[in-house]
């Protein structure tokens, strides 16, 4: 990473973050549509600890690597969140199609040249409030990474019911969730609450126990959670 780019990463946080400031962020669409002003921006608001675009991409084909034990050349497949398409472009030659949806249609262009190989990919622009363009349990497999933790609570509980709604009988859905209790993501909500930093882009995070719940309310079945570095990691069928 260059100077240049390190400086001007870390101007567009200390603005984001600031008390008065982060009152104009409060979109979700505002903030993620600034974060794809360029490519370099774009990855590192969905990796930020990648230290090159190798290991951007790197993550992404990890990530596919362990999804793809949820898919079958016949799965049709759902994204929720998809940013850069830093995952399609690994998962995408073991399913029969993948829709992807982001907020940003800066993001999705970025995804629409990283993912010109692979032509059973379909890039969806959506509200960020549900998913009410898929017709009921449509998909085999939602996944839904580093996406969840950056929406108030209640909007993630929407988002989650709606994954359930288009979710087919017997699917699979995995979410991602930062674990509260850990040593990261306790950091973030300390340094939150410290600057008085209420910006839309924010980590929001959560215990086992509230996950539990909210998935148990939603009418999942079959949960398993486990724990990984600072995340909770599920994997879910209806």
């Amino acid at each position: 990473m260059t100077e240049i780019k390190k400086n001007f990463i870390k101007l567009g946080y200390r603005i984001l973050h600031s008390r008065y400031f982060g009152k104009i962020f409060g979109s979700y669409r505002v903030t993620w549509e600034l974060a794809g002003i360029t490519k370099s921006t774009a990855m590192d608001a969905v990796w930020f600890n990648a230290k090159d675009e190798h290991e951007f991409w790197q993550s992404g084909a990890e990530e596919a690597e362990r999804l793809r034990k949820f898919v079958s050349r016949s799965s049709v497949v759902l994204d929720v969140g998809c940013g850069l398409g830093r995952v399609e472009k690994y998962l995408a030659p073991y399913c029969k199609e993948i829709n992807s949806v982001d907020i940003s249609a800066r993001m999705l262009r970025f995804a629409k040249n990283n993912l010109k190989e692979q032509s059973n990919v379909f890039l969806h622009r959506n509200n960020g409030k549900d998913l009410s363009f898929f017709p009921d349990k449509k998909f085999d497999f939602v996944f839904c990474l580093l996406v969840l933790q950056h929406l108030e609570k209640e909007d993630a509980f929407m988002y989650i019911k709606e994954i359930h709604r288009v979710l087919g009988q017997g699917g699979v859905a995995c979410m991602q969730f930062p674990d509260f209790l850990s040593d990261k993501s306790f950091a973030y909500f300390t340094n939150y609450a410290l600057e008085g930093a209420k910006h839309s882009a924010r980590v929001r995070c959560y215990t086992e126990p509230e996950v539990r719940r909210i998935l148990d309310f939603i009418g999942f079945e079959k949960i398993e959670i486990s724990l990984k570095d600072a995340d909770i990691l599920v994997v879910a069928s209806k």
